[in-house]
């Protein structure tokens, strides 16, 4: 029977609430999971990913972060969908925005990583290393087209691994597909008190998704603004660099083409 690898890029602790529903969710798969202990953002999910890649064994790869809220039955929805790659979207930061960009077909431009399953032969046929946070998307709405094109950063920011794997499986005609149903997220709120009986620690659950939030903003304005935006859009091009009609200041970027209707998003 192929095994199921199952890569954790735990930071060095994990919610155990998250381990109960992960173990859950794994009873009667054949699994073995990869784990990876207080490793930094790519080298906790290529290192392990690159050891279940060398298994004969595994068929397929099922990325679950630490601290996911995991639907009872998801893996088992996942492979009755039986897609090459397929996410749930989740909150990330706070009830009501969202780890999923959709088309307007509804197919992922790029999702979140806390839970994703992926063929094996799609991860072994991605440009190594298969994760990276060195480049950027940057996107704009020009008449009714979403255009994305990448940046290299001169240092590292926060995540972008997920952004980069789904545009590209995107760029090749073999997005990601949405499973349908929404995960959460735990947030550590506090640590608990030491030497006390009483010293669980105090934890936040997120369980709202906002459809296709992803672009950070909490101002009203701008989400709606943004919101709009993604209603105007019919097409998606993805570009190899950033277009002439981009000009960037202050490392934002500014549309210098002329008249017609954009938006940042």
């Amino acid at each position: 029977m192929d095994k199921l690898a199952v890569v954790v890029p735990s930071r060095g602790l994990m919610f155990s609430q998250t381990l109960e529903e992960l173990l859950r969710e794994l009873a009667g798969y054949k699994y073995e999971i990869f784990w990876a202990h207080g490793l930094s953002l790519p080298d906790c999910f290529n290192e392990p990913t690159e050891r279940a890649l060398a298994d004969p064994d595994v068929f397929a790869v099922l990325y679950v972060e630490d601290d996911m809220i995991l639907p009872e039955g998801i893996v088992e929805l996942m492979f009755a969908q039986n897609w090459p790659a397929m996410a749930a979207d989740y909150p990330f930061r706070s009830n009501g925005d969202a780890t999923i960009l959709h088309d307007p077909d509804g197919n992922c431009i790029w999702t979140g990583t806390g839970l994703l399953l992926v063929a094996k032969a799609i991860l072994e046929n991605m440009p190594k290393p298969i994760w990276r946070v060195d480049t950027t998307w940057d996107m704009m709405v020009k008449q009714t087209t979403l255009y994305l094109w990448p940046r290299k950063l001169k240092k590292v920011a926060y995540g972008l691994h997920d952004m980069y794997f789904g545009i590209l499986l995107y760029s090749q005609k073999l997005p990601i597909h949405d499973v349908g149903i929404n995960a959460g997220q735990r947030k550590l709120v506090k640590l608990g008190t030491a030497h006390s009986n009483n010293g669980q620690h105090k934890i936040k659950e997120l369980r709202v998704v906002g459809r296709d939030l992803v672009n950070q903003a909490s101002d009203m304005g701008k989400i709606d603004l943004y919101r709009n935006a993604l209603k105007r859009t019919k097409t998606v091009e993805i570009l190899g660099e950033i277009p002439d009609w981009i000009e960037y200041k202050d490392g934002l970027a500014h549309y210098v083409g002329g008249d017609e209707a954009v938006e940042y998003v």
